[in-house]
């Protein structure tokens, strides 16, 4: 058998790298700005659009009907990422809404990610 320890992996499902951005604030005459910052940091993991039943189980963390999650990404060992980061792959950009590191086991954790076209 060829393939027999191997996962089969549908094209545009394998390992991407993103570029982490943080927001960062500055006082401008007086005024609070908010950009995002580049940290040089990448994160690997296989990016999947969400499905109805994620949305579903998901909208505890929300506290609402109807939210605004677009993506999943999974990423191997402990998940570093904040809420509001940025991820940046390409010519697409992901905030992310929440993270779960499954068991806190440190083995893999999930993001919860929102595509934006705002946001470059």
């Amino acid at each position: 058998m060829m393939f027999g320890n191997m996962m089969y992996l549908r094209p545009g499902n394998l390992w991407k790298n993103f570029r982490v951005l943080k927001m960062h604030s500055d006082n401008v005459d007086g005024y609070m700005k908010n950009s995002y910052e580049d940290t040089g940091n990448v994160v690997d993991g296989i990016l999947a659009q969400a499905t109805s039943h994620e949305k579903e189980l998901t909208q505890h963390l929300w506290d609402q009907d109807q939210h605004s999650l677009t993506h999943t990404l999974v990423v191997s060992g402990k998940c570093t990422l904040n809420k509001s980061d940025i991820l940046a792959y390409e010519e697409k950009a992901y905030l992310v809404l929440a993270i779960d590191n499954a068991g806190d086991l440190g083995v893999a954790g999930i993001a919860y990610l929102e595509e934006r076209n705002d946001l470059k």
